[in-house]
Formats: C-alpha cells, structure tokens, sequence
C-alpha cells in the first residue's frame, strides 16, 4: 500500500476534534447518498427509454428508488427525544414577553388566544359561502407579507388578478365592487388603490393560481417554494378543490388533509388550508357552526391542530347582523372559544370588535 510514510499521508493536516470528525462524516455521508441518487436516476432513465414504458410507472420507480434515500438522510427524524440545546431555547422563548412565538394572524385577540401560527402546524379555517373564510386567509397572509415573511399561496378558485383586487380592497378601503368596476370610483380612491398595488407588489407573496392541482403536484410545489423563496406560511384556497386518486369524496379529502398535515410537519412551514362547511341539517343558516361542520370533516378536524370558523348571522331579511365572530373550534395546545369581530364586506376584512367599537 505504500508503507508507513503512505498511511501518515492520509491524515496529514487532520485536526482530531470532534468538530473535524462529525465534518468528515457528512461529506462522505453526503458523497453516498449522491451515488445513490446518481443510480436512481440512472435506473429511471433507463425504464423511461423504453417504448412500453407508462409516464406514471417511470415516476412511480423514481419515487420507490427516492424514498429510501430520503429516509435514510441526515433529515432522519428519528432522535433522542432531549439535547443540550432545547433548555436555552425554551428559556430564550420564556424570557421573550410579549413577543409573539408564531406568525400573525393580523388580529391581536386571536394571536394572544392561540400564540400564532407555529412552524409545522396546520391549520382549518372554515366557513360558509359568503362568511369571509378566504378574505380572512387573504388578510392573514397580507399581516405577514407586511413583516417581511414569504407566503406563498395556492388559489384554486380565484386567479391571481382576482386575488390582488382583494387585497387592494383590504390595503386601501376602497369597496371590493368598485375596484373590479373602476367606472365609478373616484379620484382620490384611485390613488388609493394604486399606493395599495405598488406595495402589494413589493410583498413576499408567490401565488399559483392553477384551476386543478393534485396533492402529490401541490406538495412538489410547495416545496420547491420553500426551498427557492424560504416560503415561511402555505395557504391552500381551498380543501374541497384539490385532486386525489380515490374511491369516493371521502377518502379524497382524508388522503388531501393528511397530505397537507404531512407537508407542515417534514418542510417546518406552517400549513393553512381553507374548508367549506356543510349546510345546517335542519336548514337553520344561523346556526352557529362548529368542527364538526367541516365537509367531509372526519380526516381535517382529526388532522388540524387549530380550527377557526367564520360565523356571520343574519337578520330575517337575510341581512348581516353585524355581530360577526371567529369561533376556535379546536386548538391542540390552548383554549377554544369565540373572538367577537366585525366583517367589513366592503374592505374584505375583519376587524376586532372593541377596536371598531372605539371608532
């Protein structure tokens, strides 16, 4: 082999810390798992080539041969369950006072009742057609795009034009009707709107507007979004319009909610999907919704770890009451209740009860 002036040669200049040692080991580490990805790649490429071969079975192969790379990498959850490192920063998130451990949520009551979105959470927010449950989303991400945060959200109702009129509306007060209808808006309002378009357009917010998108292409997605743009809040716009091979709408919406609920959890990206509700059984649209109202609710109320409803009475002439709420119907680690607000339909936006009481 050389002899020993050979084997001295091979740890020349070695540093014999642990630091150097742990250092050593990821490259080589790192160095295998290319070989094998290298070697999956390969072996696809190969099927692909064939004449018979199926688009879906090549990637099916790619995916057999992907996994078990994946799951054997450094990302290997698996841990003890303590390190030195977790007590300082508990102790760091104990001392931090009113500092808020999660994302926003843009309104001050349901952030202290709840302590923010925290990364790797998912989150429910339902409602009834005409509740408010994607403007609220919509001025959920707009708090934190304003923060600096990167959101990035899958609107599979609305196109991204529809979404930034939304948004204009919330930003500068200007009636929803009257930005998708400018012919009557008025001089002054149309500054306004421009001044709220120029800012939207410096926010962090990536939007994909596709009309149709599986769960297996919305999580791809996502996750390159995570990587490219370090996406820190995923919206999904909503449940209900998401693909998925199943046998019925059931299984559908089970295999779609413990998709999402996965993705928050491997990515450490808070996940907030928006659900519609079922229509009362006894046909009562008053009756106050709870969890348990979710459509196809089974998989997301058992997946979610927070779940906040829009509710929004009516009169008897079907007119908004004005004493809107925002119910936590289920939270994980903290209290349920009801937050009293206001839904202003003009500006898209909720506002705290005792701060629109003051104005």
């Amino acid at each position: 082999m050389g002899g020993e002036a050979y084997l001295a040669d091979l740890i020349d200049g070695v540093v014999y810390d642990r630091r150097s040692l742990i250092a050593q080991i990821k490259r080589i580490r790192n160095s295998s798992d290319l070989r094998k990805v290298i070697a999956a790649c390969q072996a696809t490429i190969a099927h692909a080539s064939d004449n018979g071969a199926r688009a879906q079975e090549t990637l099916d192969l790619l995916s057999d041969n992907i996994l078990p790379i994946q799951a054997g990498s450094k990302d290997s959850p698996t841990e003890q369950i303590a390190s030195v490192d977790d007590y300082p920063a508990w102790d760091l998130l104990s001392n931090s006072g009113d500092v808020l451990p999660g994302l926003t949520t843009g309104l001050s009551s349901l952030d202290n009742n709840t302590t923010g979105i925290r990364p790797e959470e998912f989150w429910i927010i339902g409602g009834r057609t005409g509740d408010g449950k994607t403007s609220f989303a919509l001025q959920i991400a707009a708090a934190n795009c304003k923060e600096g945060v990167p959101v990035l959200i899958f609107s599979l109702e609305m196109s991204r034009r529809e979404l930034l009129y939304r948004l204009s509306a919330q930003e500068s007060s200007v009636p929803f009707w009257k930005i998708r209808k400018p012919i009557h808006i008025s001089k002054d309002e149309k500054e306004r709107v421009r001044r709220a378009m120029q800012e939207i357009s410096a926010w962090p917010l990536w939007v994909n507007d596709a009309g149709s998108l599986s769960i297996q292409k919305l999580c791809s997605l996502a996750r390159i979004a995570v990587r490219q743009h370090k996406i820190r809040l995923i919206c999904v716009d909503y449940v209900q319009l998401v693909s998925s091979p199943a046998r019925d709408e059931r299984e559908r919406i089970t295999k779609v909610s413990n998709a999402l609920r996965v993705l928050a959890k491997t990515t450490g990206v808070p996940v907030m999907a928006v659900s519609q509700l079922s229509r009362p059984r006894d046909g009562n649209q008053n009756a106050r919704p709870n969890r348990f109202s979710l459509k196809e609710s089974g998989s997301l109320e058992n997946d979610a770890h927070v779940i906040v409803l829009t509710y929004r009475p009516t009169n008897s002439c079907d007119q908004p009451t004005g004493e809107d709420e925002l119910i936590i119907a289920k939270q994980r680690h903290g209290p349920v209740g009801i937050e009293s607000v206001y839904f202003k339909p003009e500006a898209l936006k909720f506002y705290e009860r005792t701060r629109v009481e003051k104005n």
